[in-house]
């Protein structure tokens, strides 16, 4: 018994050490609850106020005794959601730890019993007398059920929309639009469609399509739903009903007056070469086709704040960029670094900063296509310099 009471006073003196790091502790979440019904669980959960980036989610079928295996690989829960429901997929006894983490990057990998860590006997868990209801706290709105049907040499695109009347874009792709940046390499069919919308693709070809509002393109708040507003199964014609239209009867042959009439009608096919004057030929040397005049490419911007060096965090790895690769004009270098750089999470208003030295090393690198969408990511941050760098990339599109 003493022993037991002597372990226990180890484990709370060992926890209390740790929050007693830096001053205010460690961050973590709290209060983690588990509800099992049939082969889901619902986790609940408190974030910590001093950690405010995403959650992480551990799962495993034995306990976090102090480290988590390195074959853990989380499910990453946006900051304030504070829910999820797994799947258990018939997995009895499953043991869960949430780490908190802060924007930029750092997770907090300390592992409380009760407190961010707990776990779930589904074979003890009382079986529902109900199926099971799952709660969708957000209500999904706009565009939904697409799906695309074919009716001959064409394709007919229909879907559902909830709330208010919006213009919404067809984009058609040669391969699954399931993220943002797929619609990269996505073309616009048309703008301001409405359902049910015929489309005549090319006959042969695997096409996939995504419906998204025009509001949500330049708010920077493109929404890809695999199977809700973008199809995840591919749709073609065979060619078969092109080509049928596309046969005609053989026309007649032309009719030649020269077999129908006497050769004394036709003046002679053989003409004496009359050599042009030396006036004539001069002109025509000095004469050349007006040549286009070259692109005047925009000049790189940078602002006052990214100028100044900073004391330190996620800041001053942006300026490092800024300084060894962006104001050397080192274009591709500083594409690099900055596609380096955005692979971390980062708080939302050095990433837009981020966001606006990337779209400008590709403008000046000549992938307009990726240049648009990046300034198109960031206007509702920065509208008035987005716009001039979105009128003069397609400017150059079109030059």
């Amino acid at each position: 018994m003493l022993k037991k009471v002597f372990q226990a006073f180890i484990l709370v003196f060992a926890v209390s050490g740790l929050f007693a790091q830096e001053g205010t502790g460690v961050p973590h979440v709290s209060q983690i609850r588990a509800e099992a019904r049939n082969n889901f669980i619902r986790l609940t959960w408190v974030d910590s106020p001093d950690a405010t980036g995403p959650v992480y989610i551990f799962r495993s079928m034995r306990p976090f005794s102090g480290t988590i295996p390195a074959n853990s690989r989380p499910v990453v829960v946006k900051y304030g959601e504070q829910y999820y429901i797994d799947d258990t997929e018939e997995i009895e006894n499953i043991y869960y730890f949430i780490a908190a983490s802060d924007t930029s990057g750092r997770r907090y990998d300390i592992i409380i019993p009760k407190i961010n860590s707990t776990n779930v006997n589904i074979a003890q868990a009382p079986e529902a007398e109900e199926p099971p209801v799952i709660e969708i706290h957000e209500p999904v709105l706009g565009i939904s059920n697409l799906r695309v049907t074919r009716d001959g040499d064409r394709l007919i695109i229909t879907y559902d929309t909830t709330g208010p009347r919006k213009n919404a874009i067809l984009y058609r792709s040669m391969q699954p639009v399931r993220r943002p940046q797929d619609l990269l390499n996505a073309v616009v069919v048309q703008s301001g469609i409405d359902s049910p919308f015929v489309d005549f693709p090319v006959p042969g070809i695997s096409w996939y399509y995504a419906v998204i509002y025009e509001d949500e393109i330049s708010g920077g708040n493109m929404g890809i739903k695999p199977g809700i507003n973008a199809t995840v199964s591919a749709a073609s014609i065979t060619g078969d009903e092109a080509v049928e239209r596309a046969i005609r009867p053989i026309p007649l042959p032309d009719m030649s007056l020269r077999n129908a009439m006497s050769d004394s009608f036709f003046m002679t096919d053989i003409f004496d070469k009359v050599p042009l004057s030396s006036d004539t030929e001069r002109m025509l040397n000095n004469t050349q086709m007006p040549s286009k005049a070259p692109l005047t490419l925009k000049k790189p911007r940078v602002f006052t704040v990214d100028m100044q060096s900073p004391a330190g965090g996620e800041e001053s790895a942006l300026f490092q960029i800024i300084k060894e690769y962006f104001e050397k004009r080192d274009w591709e270098g500083a594409r690099a670094g900055l596609q380096h750089y955005l692979t971390l999470p980062r708080s939302k208003d050095v990433e837009a900063r981020a966001r606006f030295y990337l779209g400008q090393t590709l403008y000046f690198t000549g992938n307009y296509k990726e240049a648009l969408f990046e300034f198109l990511s960031i206007k509702s941050l920065y509208p008035a310099e987005s716009n001039i760098w979105i009128d003069a990339i397609l400017t150059a599109m079109v030059y």
